[in-house]
């Protein structure tokens, strides 16, 4: 480390030139890193519905429709001509409507003067198609966009059609991320940065110093962004986290060396003397700090639904970069800006937690208590959440939300589903056909077997209509359904739908693709990562604990105390009947396990030095008016990062992820200082038995540890 602090001391001023040219470059390069706004494609490729998407696509020329557009007061002659100038719209693949199957001009004769559809003059089932594309003035059409220009199709097709018609579907949803990515992400940053300059300012003794700890951590973060050029792609939940999550939890390594700074300047006259025992004497606070943080965040790696390792692939960078700058680059800068830095002293504004501290310890008995209480029913709570696995709905003033009721007020809920199946069997695709249209959320089905006929050759028909339903190898059926995008009954409706083709064909051989099928393959791939992800997590932290304190016992009672952290935040969200993000629940786990968890480590390492000299009750007094603070800091930085992606976003994986990591930090923080020292007190007795080389002192002689006392 001397070698390291001595090259940093001689060369501050082109570590500083280099690294913000550096962040520059970074920088300007993240802004040609591609942003992934479809979470169906990080399902894993062996998904059923990931290769059905790749199998539809080679093998069928017209792919599943992606939006809907709903034109209001326009005659059929109307609507046609809007369909074809949406058909003319640069990246629209194929625009379908009832002209596809009908003679527009024979179709006239079926209305009424009225403008209502004469029903008696058509069969049921035809009558039921003509209103499910046209109905009471209102032309619905479905349309194919390419995958990857969602956002250019969508925009031209809003300003063809003006605000007063209405689109909706996956494409839209893409593109209405696509448009609001970029500009939640800066209004987030916007709300968090003052706020976490305010709680630095209070908590810090300049009005630099902040300045200094931000500059250090957003110089890391535009050089991590930058690097993500190297993968091509991230998602846009990745952009919208990370850097928020790297700043929030790596912000407490430039707070440790700044503080580190501070008290060997008091010691020491000269202050390049003052620095290299500061990054001396902090750089195993901060690499302990780090390590839990990087294999909580290193648990998303092993996720089978690639967004994890998207993520923990940003956020594991993240940290070894805020690592690298605290230790090179912000004792360069402390080292150029100290003069400037020591005008710029204000009194302390936060106040000493002494009392606070006693107090806290006086009321041990009654907090296990009430603490005891709340983890009971907690613990069993967290399992009654109700966990959304997609992007979830959209905000209620946003246009997509309104668009979405009034398709839905005038033609109902529409959810297509696809099914491949083996080319060959008209015997299983016609009674396929009709046991589907006898379900009762099923609207319409269109295959070959109902929509044609097995009695029509297909050599009598257009090319381009046989090609819909058939390729060389598959027929292709296509459901309409009344049911939401994602819910238990959406679940359950596709875990029927797959248990019907299974009667006739074997499960590797046919495939199915849609909304909600993507979504049931998420959440299949989803829980089996949690129990993972959890597990990895579980055994990193609590290796690391063990080797850091050389202990059995307090890697428990730390574990313990952050798993009671998640029941009690997961418990909130069930009573209050808030939907959780099952991605963001993954991260926000692993976040508080890795990164929550220092609050812990803080007071038990100051615990068990002041119990070296002092009794239980006055050691932990002690060591709870020295840590509250830092702890206090720590924490407020991580739940101002949470809220205020909660509050700034609009999408709902982003926004639930946000508030759940806020509430998180906040429940992690009040257990810290709370649960943590009743136990610990608690159970000294135990602590140096099942503990290696860690000496208490005793009530006969407070300078003698209990293992010489044994030993005498």
């Amino acid at each position: 480390m001397n070698w390291i602090s001595d090259k940093v001391i001689k060369w501050r001023k082109q570590i500083i030139i280099i690294t913000v040219l550096l962040a520059v470059v970074m920088g300007i390069c993240a802004t040609f890193v591609k942003i992934n706004y479809n979470m169906s494609d990080y399902l894993p490729e062996d998904a059923n519905s990931t290769k059905a998407i790749t199998v539809m696509s080679e093998n069928f020329n017209e792919s599943m429709s992606n939006a809907n557009v709903m034109l209001s007061n326009v005659t059929l002659d109307e609507a046609l001509d809007y369909k074809t100038r949406i058909s003319e719209i640069n990246h629209v693949e194929n625009v379908g409507w009832i002209d596809d199957n009908m003679d527009i001009e024979q179709l006239k004769y079926l209305y009424n003067e009225d403008g209502s559809l004469n029903e008696s003059l058509i069969d049921p089932t035809s009558a039921e198609t003509i209103k499910s594309f046209y109905k009471d003035g209102n032309a619905l059409f479905q349309i194919t966009i390419e995958t990857g220009y969602e956002q250019a199709a969508v925009n031209d097709i809003y300003d063809l059609i003006g605000k007063d018609n209405a689109m909706i579907g996956s494409a839209v949803e893409q593109a209405s991320s696509q448009n609001l990515a970029i500009s939640q992400s800066i209004k987030a940053i916007a709300l968090l940065g003052p706020l976490i300059i305010l709680v630095l300012i209070l908590s810090t003794e300049s009005f630099i110093e902040p300045l200094l700890y931000l500059t250090t951590i957003g110089v890391a973060t535009g050089i991590n962004l930058g690097l993500c050029l190297i993968r091509g792609e991230i998602s846009y939940v990745t952009l919208a986290v990370a850097p928020i999550l790297q700043l929030a939890v790596s912000l407490d390594y430039a707070v440790f060396l700044s503080h580190s700074f501070g008290k060997y300047r008091h010691t020491e006259s000269s202050v390049t003397n003052a620095m290299k025992l500061a990054m001396k004497d902090s750089l195993k606070a901060i690499s302990a700090s780090c390590l839990t943080t990087l294999f909580g965040f290193a648990a998303l790696l092993f996720m089978n639904f690639k967004i994890g390792p998207d993520m923990g692939i940003s956020l594991v960078s993240g940290v070894v970069l805020s690592f690298v700058a605290t230790m090179i680059f912000l004792p360069a800068l402390i080292l150029v800006t100290y003069k400037l830095n020591d005008k710029c002293k204000h009194r302390p504004f936060l106040p000493k937690f002494n009392k606070l501290g006693s107090g806290l310890v006086k009321s041990r008995f009654v907090l296990l208590a009430l603490i005891g209480i709340m983890l009971i029913p907690s613990f069993n709570l967290q399992s009654e959440n109700t966990f959304i696995y997609g992007s979830g709905e959209p905000a209620k003033e946003s246009r997509l939300a309104v668009d979405s009721q009034k398709i839905e007020d005038v033609f109902g809920k529409s959810n297509m589903v696809a099914i491949l199946v083996p080319r060959g069997n008209e015997e299983a695709e016609s009674k396929l056909a009709e046991e589907f249209e006898n379900l009762a959320y099923v609207e319409s089905v269109m295959s070959y077997a109902n929509v044609i006929g097995f009695d029509v050759p297909m050599e009598y028909l257009p090319e381009a209509t046989a090609d819909k339903f058939y390729s060389e190898d598959y027929a292709r059926i296509i459901l309409s359904t009344s049911l939401e995008t994602e819910s238990e009954e959406s679940f359950s409706a596709v875990k029927q739908i797959k248990g019907m083709v299974a009667q006739y064909y074997s499960e590797d051989e046919t495939y199915m693709c849609g909304n909600s099928v993507n979504l049931y393959d998420m959440k299949e791939c989803i829980e089996a990562d949690n129990k993972r992800v959890s597990l990895i997590t579980l055994i990193a932290i609590a290796l690391i604990l063990i080797v850091e304190f050389k202990s059995l016992i307090i890697p428990l009672i730390l574990v313990l105390v952050v798993k009671g952290s998640i029941w009690i935040t997961l418990a909130m969200s069930a009573v209050t009947g808030e939907a959780i993000c099952y991605i963001g629940y993954l991260v926000v786990s692993t976040v508080m396990m890795g990164a929550t968890i220092d609050y812990s480590i803080l007071i038990s390492d100051e615990y068990i030095k002041n119990r070296k000299s002092l009794l239980p009750l006055e050691a932990m007094k002690k060591t709870l008016g020295s840590s509250i603070k830092s702890i206090l800091v720590s924490a407020s930085t991580l739940a101002i990062a949470g809220f205020s992606l909660g509050l700034s976003s609009s999408e709902s994986i982003v926004r639930l992820l946000g508030l759940m990591l806020g509430k998180g930090a906040v429940v992690a923080f009040v257990l810290s200082i709370t649960l943590l020292p009743a136990i610990l007190v608690i159970c000294d007795k135990l602590i140096p038995y099942l503990s290696l080389n860690m000496e208490f002192c005793d009530k006969k002689n407070k300078l003698k540890p209990v293992n010489e006392e044994k030993a005498a």
